[in-house]
């Protein structure tokens, strides 16, 4: 594990924007620096990719967490059982949080901190601001080292564009029950997923290639399902691996996605 701090927001200019790519030696030969906004809006953590609280990453890739806005907050590695789902009410101490020791806390800062993690094992690991609790939480959801190489058919993976595009999805239920969705596909850029029962479709999805019109693949996708649902789209054709995320959460219906620049980077 690799954390490191820092006073002063000038050193992260470059990266604020975009993922910085640094090739290393071993088994995950391109690991990525990850930006999440500490702050955003108030109480949230932002992640500069998917524009959500959930980062989804690789074994060996960075998160940098930069400080901004009026207040102080902490990054904080535990868990919220009545997590509120982030931007909540401006209540200091709001709910009950278990710290753990996957990191060391970042301290309370100002804005202009900055604060950074290496995270060497695969897994989720869920953080949350010591000042607002349950009101302001993220997710780290870290993959295994990905190959590069045509995706492979599983029950739990589609693959789409002639194997190109590897698609799966993630479910936890109220209970704090969890899993992966089934996959089936339907046409060689679309298929569905079930969750619970093969006959009841929980999330359906598709990657189109419209590099001649916005020089992006797109990525649609719909829900029939109000239970969380973390979306993982990956490009394996790109070094290192694109990926798209989207998430919805517990207890909201999914809300559409019609992202028709989900993979700028992915054209020709």
């Amino acid at each position: 594990m690799k954390q490191r701090r820092q006073n002063g927001f000038s050193r992260w200019a470059p990266i604020l924007g975009a993922a910085a790519i640094s090739a290393l030696t071993g088994a995950n030969a391109f690991a990525a620096e990850r930006v999440v906004h500490v702050g955003q809006g108030g109480l949230q953590f932002v992640d500069e990719a998917s524009g959500t609280k959930v980062s989804t990453i690789h074994v060996g890739d960075t998160i940098t967490w930069v400080w901004e806005g009026s207040m102080s907050h902490s990054v904080t590695a535990g868990s919220c059982p009545d997590d509120n789902g982030g931007g909540g009410g401006y209540v200091y101490g709001g709910g009950s949080c278990t710290p753990n020791t996957a990191w060391q806390s970042s301290g309370l800062h100002p804005a202009g901190f900055t604060f950074s993690h290496t995270f060497n094992d695969p897994g989720t690991f869920s953080y949350f601001c010591d000042a607002h609790g349950n009101s302001m939480t993220g997710k780290v959801v870290v993959q295994a080292a990905t190959t590069i190489g045509p995706c492979k058919p599983e029950p739990e993976t589609l693959c789409l564009n002639d194997g190109r595009f590897k698609v799966q999805v993630e479910w936890e239920k109220p209970d704090g029950s969890s899993g992966h969705g089934t996959g089936v596909k339907l046409t060689g850029d679309s298929g569905y997923f079930w969750f619970f029962d093969p006959t009841n479709i929980e999330v359906v999805a598709k990657v189109l290639n419209g590099c001649a019109i916005t020089n992006a693949y797109w990525v649609f996708g719909a829900g029939l399902t109000n239970v969380s649902v973390h979306l993982v789209v990956t490009d394996t054709q790109t070094t290192p691996p694109a990926v798209y995320t989207r998430d919805n959460s517990q207890g909201s219906a999914f809300q559409p996605v019609q992202d028709t620049g989900a993979f700028p980077s992915s054209c020709p």
